[in-house]
């Protein structure tokens, strides 16, 4: 008897591929029936983004129904479920999924498992034992913010692995959103595993990699392939081979998913539809200077904690506004990255380093990847709650000295700066990852652009130039040259 395991991961809410997976998928498990074998379906984390309008009207709801509408036998969390999905919203979204969802890793707080996570789980089909346990990544930080404790995934694996091998299983299955590295560490670590089916680094795979007996296996990413894994016995011991199935842009869409689509497609639409504030002028995005928009979601961040100053990147905007009314499907667009605000320690040369940075071409014309990024562009640094001074040169713009209230910044002197989790973790700013002292924030960014976008007098504030641009030519020239 074989026993195929179907294995889906990072969709990031790729909603058309997610239903194309579901016609294939559903197929495929008839065709099985048909020759009396036996089946699983598994989500392997990351199902959803709220970059995507319907993830954010519904906070994920729709996600989980399509999940449900498929049946899926076991899903794991990924660090978009887990750090983006407010924790009070998980028990419903592990509800609506009708999934055995693993938590092998995650505890409350005061170290008490959810009640609605499994650390493991036994799945008695066709004459077989299947033991499954989950992982998602220990974001130590932004999880204890959310009241979160995130265990260390390989003792979590350790013990999961021990209590089911005293469950008698014939094989042991770990759903992982760790990534490809830190899968093949396990596969080492732990050789009674028989497979480790992954996710988080977006790999494509063709066939599983072995270490020792255990296969390690990622088929890709936002539902352009998944996985497909036989269990089956052979010389004692039940052996794992898988396969890459891929999914093409013209396959049909499951019929029971899209059901369930177009009856909450209206509740979605009234969300996004939502008025939320109303703007007298264009609130313009530019990301090779200053501008207005970037300036005023830098000023909502810098009211909003407590801090010296504030950078922020222009390129968490992905477009400008038109006077009128804003709707939430107009923020959202404008603001797709679901990053975090922080606040983190930075030495005065570290923050001047940084801005000057940004105004580097090679920076701000940079495509934005990875990290939660979801948007165009880099862009500059906005700021508020500072001035940047700037000499145009020949070769570009290089900061002079950034003034904090009237003083320029003490080059090894410690400031307070309020900035997002993406400028912190991003390789492309060196100064941002000197950083010390990082505390996360629980709303999103966007959540707080929606909350205070409407303020009085967010928009003239805005205006209010924080880049003094200066020739050093012409200086020199009104000073005169010295005798």
């Amino acid at each position: 008897m074989r026993i195929h395991l179907l294995h889906m991961n990072d969709l990031h809410s790729r909603l058309e591929n997610h239903m194309r997976i579901g016609a294939q998928i559903r197929a495929m498990r008839a065709a099985f029936d048909r020759d009396g074998e036996i089946s699983l379906t598994f989500d392997l984390g990351d199902v959803l983004d709220r970059v995507r309008p319907e993830t954010e009207a519904t906070c994920g709801l729709l996600n989980a129904d399509l999940m449900r509408a498929l049946g899926v036998d076991g899903w794991i969390f990924g660090n978009n479920e887990g750090l983006t999905i407010p924790v009070e919203r998980w028990e419903e979204l592990v509800r609506r999924s009708g999934a055995v969802a693993f938590g092998t890793n995650l505890r409350r707080s005061d170290g008490s498992p959810f009640s609605f996570f499994r650390d493991t789980h036994v799945y008695e089909v066709g004459g077989m034992r299947i033991g499954a346990f989950g992982l998602t990544p220990n974001y130590d930080l932004p999880y204890r913010m959310l009241g979160v404790r995130v265990l260390d995934p390989v003792e979590a694996a350790r013990r999961a692995v021990a209590e089911l091998l005293t469950q008698r299983v014939d094989a042991i299955v770990c759903l992982s959103h760790m990534g490809l590295r830190f899968d093949l560490a396990l596969a080492r670590e732990l050789p009674q595993i028989t497979c480790v089916l992954g996710g988080h680094t977006h790999e494509t795979m063709h066939a599983a990699e072995y270490v020792g007996h255990t296969a390690v296996f990622q088929p890709g990413k936002h539902g352009f392939s998944f996985g497909h894994t036989v269990l089956e016995r052979l010389d004692g011991r039940v052996v794992a081979r898988s396969e890459r199935v891929a999914v093409e842009p013209w396959a049909p869409l499951d019929a029971r998913m899209m059901q369930v689509y177009a009856r909450e497609q209206a509740f979605a639409e009234r969300q996004l539809r939502r008025p939320v504030a109303a703007t007298p002028e264009r609130l313009q995005l530019a990301y090779e200077d200053e501008c207005t928009f970037a300036n005023l979601l830098t000023d909502i961040l810098y009211d909003a904690f407590e801090g010296d100053l504030a950078l922020m990147m222009a390129g968490a905007l992905n477009a400008s506004l038109l006077p009128g009314a804003i709707t939430m499907e107009h923020l959202l667009g404008a603001c797709p990255t679901p990053t975090r605000p922080i606040v983190v320690t930075l030495r005065g040369a570290d923050i001047l380093e940084a801005i000057d940075l940004a105004l580097k071409p090679e920076i701000y014309d940079r495509q934005g990847i990875g990290f939660g990024f979801r948007g165009g562009k880099i862009g500059v640094l906005a700021i508020s709650g500072a001035v940047a001074e700037v000499e145009q040169r020949a070769e570009g713009r290089r900061v002079r000295r950034v003034l904090l209230g009237g003083r320029a910044l003490e080059p090894d002197r410690d400031y307070r700066v309020i900035t997002c989790e993406y400028l912190w973790l991003s390789p492309l700013f060196p100064p941002f990852r000197r950083a010390r002292d990082v505390t996360y924030q629980r709303p999103l960014v966007r959540e707080l652009l929606i909350q205070h976008i409407g303020d009085p007098g967010r928009v003239e504030r805005a205006r209010l130039p924080r880049y003094d641009v200066v020739n050093p030519v012409e200086e020199r020239g009104k000073r005169g040259w010295p005798n």
